[in-house]
């Protein structure tokens, strides 16, 4: 008897990480016992002086116990962590694709002394058209919005887009179609965003034309902001060596 091909649930993946890394709203109503210590977790960091404060991607971070988590057990764990927490951040990206793109991003730094390996990284996939519609408030989460492309309801520069890895350049115009129920979509998704964190400051969004213009370059002026903090120095080290 041949059996088909399960996936792994994909809430399972924020219950082994412990975090909900994409702020879904949907891991609070499971009722099973496994996941009321989680969801007390989550909702005790959505108190009001929590929910508010964003995390420095950029900042240096040490520990205060110099022997602490030096195993290589506990390193291969915290380092799986990580990536796995960095690509569900950005939607659930695959191996292959999160591998080679943040080699890529390394790669095309010219002047090292200069630039920051780990703002090149997330200007990178900050630049993707999926994740931009997410952060403008336009879809509600990066697979609704990878969708919404997909079935051709967003244009860059006049232009149809049709896949959700699009990197968009600075002064790049993303508009929504003209269609009826195109904009009737987003127009229910902005009722329901709460705009927390703020719009980021590359994005300059009209909420009545429903067009983006995009803005971000190398100045760190306009670093986008994050509700989770990822530890992007222990991604890229990992990323090298793997």
């Amino acid at each position: 008897m041949k059996y088909k091909k399960r996936y792994k649930p994909f809430y399972k993946q924020f219950l082994r990480l412990r975090v909900n890394v994409q702020n879904r709203q949907k891991l609070f109503k499971f009722k099973k016992k496994k996941w009321l210590m989680f969801q007390k977790f989550s909702k005790n960091q959505l108190k009001f002086f929590k929910r508010f404060k964003l995390k420095d991607q950029f900042r240096l971070f040490a520990t205060k116990f110099a022997s602490r988590g030096n195993s290589f057990q506990k390193k291969f764990r915290n380092n799986l962590q990580e990536r796995k927490m960095f690509s569900l951040f950005y939607g659930g990206l695959k191996k292959r694709y999160f591998k080679t793109k943040i080699n890529d991003s390394l790669n095309s730094i010219k002047d090292r002394s200069s630039i920051d390996e780990r703002h090149n990284v997330v200007q990178f996939f900050e630049s993707r058209l999926d994740v931009v519609l997410y952060r403008s408030g336009f879809c509600l989460s990066i697979k609704e919005a990878r969708k919404f492309i997909l079935y051709k309801h967003v244009l860059v520069n006049k232009s149809f887009v049709t896949t959700g890895s699009y990197i968009l350049k600075p002064n790049d115009l993303v508009e929504i179609s003209d269609n009826f129920n195109s904009r009737n979509f987003v127009k229910k998704n902005l009722l329901k965003f709460n705009f927390w964190p703020i719009p980021t400051k590359y994005l300059l969004i009209n909420y009545k034309t429903l067009q983006i213009l995009f803005l971000y370059t190398d100045s760190f002026n306009l670093a986008p902001r994050f509700n989770h903090y990822l530890n992007l120095s222990s991604v890229i080290s990992n990323i090298k060596n793997w």
